[in-house]
């Protein structure tokens, strides 16, 4: 899979109506990182592309409580 361009990223965030700050919170990375991405100041991580994706179907809240069901099931013993 060849990296998308910023200007597909950018359009990606603008569909899943996540600003750049939102998606940089989310995914644990810088918001300058992020606009990074946006300008093609720097590759778009493939990871990147597939979160956007995701959240063009899954609210960040949606992402958020799935994450932490998941950490707090990780975390509880057996």
């Amino acid at each position: 899979m060849e990296p998308i361009s910023g200007t597909a990223f950018t359009a990606l965030l603008r569909q899943a109506d996540v600003s750049q700050a939102g998606f940089a919170r989310l995914s644990g990375v810088s918001p300058r990182q992020v606009n990074k991405w946006c300008r093609d100041r720097a590759a778009v991580p493939r990871w990147a592309t597939m979160l956007a994706l995701a959240l063009q179907e899954l609210s960040v809240e949606t992402l958020t409580i799935l994450y932490d069901e998941l950490t707090t099931a990780v975390a509880k013993p057996s």
